[in-house]
């Protein structure tokens, strides 16, 4: 599988990620479940640049890798020659910097991601095919969270809340070979 990723920018109040477009590649493993239902797995590689640009100062471009390795459910819609499809994953996205004078280039940041998708699928035989999609991967940056339990003089009370955002939505259109084997 192949394709293209369309990142953005993500400021963090001291300046902005600016993180570059992109080539993407990787692998999907689909396995039939029920009719018209499978369970995907996948893996996602691309190698932006990314350009930070301080609140004050000058920017900074670096040379980073991102990985997405998700599992999901992929539901077809109808049967034929051409299948459309839609998908949503969970799974992890993984940042990191290459090497540069510098920097460290040990860092590594894990975020909780979702993917959701759409597309089609076009069979050439029974066997052989090509997959078109086009999908969001999200990773979610959590940030905190708390619980209040209280007794007082007019009564019981409670709350939960969990602080969360999403740094930066990578858009990909893709698309890859399909080797069916059938049972």
């Amino acid at each position: 599988m192949a394709g293209y990723t369309f990142s953005g920018e993500a400021d963090n109040g001291y300046g902005k990620y600016d993180l570059h477009n992109t080539f993407l590649y990787g692998a999907r493993l689909d396995v039939q479940v029920a009719d018209l239902s499978y369970v995907e797995l996948s893996v996602r590689r691309n190698d932006p640049s990314l350009t930070y640009t301080p609140v004050v100062g000058e920017p900074s471009e670096f040379n980073t890798g991102t990985a997405h390795y998700m599992a999901g459910f992929l539901k077809e819609f109808k049967t034929g020659k051409i299948v459309p499809f839609g998908l949503i994953s969970a799974g992890t996205s993984r940042y990191w910097i290459k090497e540069k004078a510098g920097v460290d280039e040990n860092y590594r940041k894990w975020f909780f991601s979702t993917e959701f998708a759409l597309g089609a699928k076009m069979f050439f035989s029974d066997n052989f095919g090509l997959r078109l999609q086009a999908a969001v991967t999200t990773p979610w940056d959590f940030a905190g969270g708390g619980m209040y339990w209280g007794v007082g003089g007019g009564g019981t009370g409670g709350s939960a809340s969990m602080t969360f955002g999403i740094p930066v939505a990578h858009w990909d259109l893709s698309a890859g070979i399909i080797i069916r084997i059938k049972d």
